[in-house]
């Protein structure tokens, strides 16, 4: 027996919410918070993991500490320890045998939710009233911020930055519980889709002292506000302009701070590992400088593996760049690129060579 995929696939399009409500009921938390972060659901604990808005169409998470699972395919071997065969032969059966190219039109399924034009525009005013009451890093009034990047080294290109504010009082909400937990001053920067408009704000929140603010295991001081306009791919914070047609790009804002505060080189945080893997460069750019963390678990080098795949530019140089500093028995996770700031400022030669290199 063939076990075609394609068709497989095809066959599943809209209809991977329904089918992970009967082959994996691990997954019912992550379905009824869809595109949130939920606990994970094959070794608990909190934050672990989340299923993509597109879910219905394509069955893709993320377990953030693991890697992507592009696929409901992949997904459903890794939570039911599942083999190839074992997965396609379930599926299957759940779709009764039937590999017609439209979904069967008895089966009720689960749609992904959507903004109302009103709820839309009532998200993007707060999402704007937020970033207007923000101020500049440069204001004395944004001190904790400021002693937040002093604190790693990078108040130059903390300074140096665009679409990065300070706000002195944002208040936060347990979106799960729906619960107001209080008002803290926090980092604010600006999010944007590839195609360059902003779409959302991340926040940092921060103790008057400097650093991450405490709020206790189930509650992350970093939280992506909801966005708008999720029809284009690609979430970064364009924080300094290109140069030379190159610009690098990262996953977390420190990292692309302490890369820029070392050699100068423009880099354009991504966000996290899953959303680095959409990113596009805008016209224009003839080099992206991919600073990568070296993880523990490879997580990380599995998403530049992915976007590598999905990177369609011919007249685009992509080139990886790993942080020579090796992982000491002290780093849980790992090291990165702000982990090399602060350990060997040598090892951004191979970067600077890279960036100057015509």
């Amino acid at each position: 027996m063939i076990r075609d995929s394609a068709q497989l696939k095809g066959q599943m399009r809209g209809q991977w919410l329904s089918a992970f409500s009967t082959l994996a009921p691990c997954l019912d938390h992550a379905r009824e918070r869809l595109g949130r972060n939920v606990s994970c659901p094959v070794n608990g604990g909190t934050d672990g993991f989340r299923l993509f808005n597109d879910a219905n169409e394509t069955g893709g998470g993320v377990k953030h500490s693991l890697g992507v699972f592009p696929q409901g395919i992949d997904l459903l071997m890794w939570v039911n320890d599942w083999n190839y065969v074992q997965t396609y032969d379930s599926l299957r059966d759940w779709l009764g045998g039937d590999f017609r190219s439209e979904p069967q039109p008895t089966r009720i399924v689960p749609s992904v939710p959507t903004l109302s034009i009103e709820e839309e525009s009532k998200r993007r005013s707060w999402l704007n009233s937020v970033w207007n009451e923000s101020l500049s890093l440069a204001s004395p009034k944004s001190e904790p911020a400021m002693r937040y990047f002093t604190n790693r080294c990078i108040n130059f290109s903390a300074l140096s930055s665009r679409d990065i504010r300070f706000h002195p009082s944002l208040s936060y909400v347990n979106y799960d519980t729906g619960e107001f937990v209080g008002r803290y001053a926090a980092i604010v920067s600006l999010v944007c889709n590839n195609d360059g408009r902003p779409v959302t704000l991340h926040r940092t929140y921060l103790s008057d002292d400097g650093f991450k603010l405490d709020l206790g295991k189930n509650l992350d001081c970093r939280k992506m506000c909801p966005p708008v306009d999720r029809k284009v791919p690609g979430r970064h914070i364009r924080l300094y302009e290109p140069v030379n047609g190159t610009i690098g790009i990262c996953e977390g804002i420190e990292t692309a701070m302490s890369v820029y505060e070392a050699t100068g080189i423009p880099v354009w945080p991504c966000i996290s590992a899953s959303m680095m893997q959409s990113f596009s460069p805008p016209e224009g750019i003839t080099k992206v400088l991919n600073f990568i963390d070296k993880d523990r678990n490879d997580a990380a080098q599995k998403s530049a593996d992915i976007l590598r795949e999905n990177f369609s530019h011919d007249d685009c140089q992509l080139i990886d760049l790993l942080p020579p500093t090796p992982i000491l028995s002290s780093d849980i996770k790992g090291v990165d690129w702000a982990d090399q700031l602060l350990r060997d400022v040598s090892g951004f030669l191979l970067a600077k060579h890279h960036f100057e290199k015509q």
